[in-house]
C-alpha cells in the first residue's frame, strides 16, 4: 500500500548538489537555441529546405547526379555565383527537354559550368590584374576565355538541347496549292 503524504509534516529538503568547478556556478550542457541541447539538428524531415529547393545547399552532396564546382576565393564569389546559376539552368533546362538528368549528361552540365568558371577566371584576372600582368599573360587570359568558352560550347552540344524535329508551337503548317499556269512553266 502506497504511504500517503500528510502536507502538514514537514520533511527535510535535499541538499543542492556542490559546484563541480572553482567558480561556483553549477556546470549546465551548452544550450544554442533557448532550451535546446548543444547537439540539436532541429527536428527530422522537418528543419531546413524544402526538397528541390536548390537555394538552401550549401555543397550539393545530397543531390544525385550533381558534381560540385568546389571552392573560389572571396573575391571571385561573383564568378562561382555565375557557374552555379548556369549550372543549375542547364538542368532546368535538360529536365525540361530530355526528363532527367542522367550521369552522361551530368558530366557534360559540370564541364560546361567548370568552363564557365574559367572564362570567368580568366575575365576577372583581366580586369582587375592588368597592371601587373605581361603582355604574354594578358593573351594568355585572352586565350584560355576562347578556350573556356570552346569547351563549354561543345560540352552544351553534347547534351542534344536543340531537337531540331520539334516544331515551335507557332509554326503553322501551309499547303500550298499548285495553279497550272505554274505546272507549264516548269
Amino acid at each position: 500500500m502506497a504511504e500517503v503524504l500528510n502536507p502538514d509534516i514537514k520533511r527535510p529538503k535535499t541538499a543542492p548538489e556542490p559546484p563541480d568547478n572553482a567558480s561556483g556556478v553549477t556546470p549546465s550542457k551548452p544550450q544554442f537555441g533557448k532550451g535546446q541541447p548543444a547537439h540539436y539538428c532541429g527536428k527530422p524531415g522537418r528543419s531546413g529546405a524544402k526538397p528541390g529547393n536548390l537555394n538552401g545547399l550549401k555543397n550539393g552532396s545530397g543531390l544525385s547526379r550533381r558534381l560540385v564546382i568546389g571552392n573560389l576565393p572571396k573575391q571571385l564569389i561573383s564568378v562561382r555565383n555565375e557557374g552555379r546559376s548556369y549550372r543549375r539552368a542547364l538542368e532546368a533546362e535538360l529536365m525540361r527537354v530530355k526528363g532527367e538528368i542522367d550521369l552522361t549528361a551530368a558530366h557534360h552540365i559540370d564541364t560546361a559550368s567548370a568552363a564557365t568558371v574559367s572564362a570567368g577566371i580568366a575575365r576577372w584576372l583581366l580586369r582587375e590584374k592588368i597592371g601587373e600582368m605581361t603582355t604574354s599573360d594578358v593573351l594568355a587570359c585572352s586565350r584560355e576565355i576562347t578556350k573556356s568558352k570552346q569547351a563549354r560550347d561543345a560540352a552544351v552540344r553534347a547534351l542534344g538541347l536543340d531537337a531540331k524535329d520539334e516544331v515551335p508551337p507557332w509554326a503553322v503548317p501551309i499547303e500550298v496549292e499548285r495553279s497550272e499556269s505554274t505546272e507549264d512553266a516548269q
